[in-house]
């Protein structure tokens, strides 16, 4: 990296310090964990997270994009192992909502909280794209109903993500989700 061989060693070891904390805490709690927590964390100033990563946008793409492209690529790897379209969207769909249920941060992310973020919109978008796929397969085999589009894919998962991120939300929120991918199967 270009910057870091400019930057002396005390900035450079509060920029990791920062991606560090940075990454622990948006894991934890979500994308929009408290700056000046992070900064806290990372024994630093918040005027110096600014300095470094210019907004929560900059940090977030400094931090987030790997790992929720490994994240995303690893289920994307998972399901396309699978036999059948039906098989391949049934895995996507809830392979997305246990990454959504099980990491604030990657939830954030697929709902697209911080649109500015735009490194981690580019590794959000291919996972979307996948899951796109997979419905146009499954509707050309016929498995499919035509009534269940792209977009009710998307709508699908930003309710799973919107009710993972609600602790209010009624328990049985998951299965009301199985209940609307299997109504769309033709048998």
């Amino acid at each position: 990296m270009k910057e870091s061989k400019t930057l002396r060693r005390d900035a450079r070891d509060n920029a990791a310090k920062l991606r560090t904390a940075a990454l622990e805490l948006f894991l934890a709690q979500g994308l929009d964990a408290p700056l000046n927590e992070i900064a806290r964390t990372a024994g630093v100033s918040v005027g110096t997270l600014f300095n470094r990563f210019g907004s929560r946008e900059g940090l977030i793409d400094a931090v987030i994009p790997d790992v929720a492209g490994r994240r995303l690529q690893e289920l994307g790897t998972a399901v396309l192992t699978k036999e059948t379209p039906r098989e391949r969207l049934e895995a996507f769909v809830h392979g997305m909502i246990d990454l959504q249920h099980d990491d604030p941060a990657l939830n954030d992310a697929i709902l697209r909280r911080y649109p500015d973020a735009a490194a981690l919109l580019g590794v959000c978008d291919r996972s979307t794209a996948l899951g796109q796929d997979l419905v146009r397969e499954a509707h050309a085999d016929g498995s499919l109903s035509p009534d269940f589009t792209e977009d009710d894919l998307l709508n699908l998962l930003w309710l799973a993500g919107t009710a993972s991120r609600d602790e209010s939300a009624p328990q049985g929120w998951v299965r009301i989700l199985d209940r609307a991918l299997e109504s769309a199967w033709i048998d």
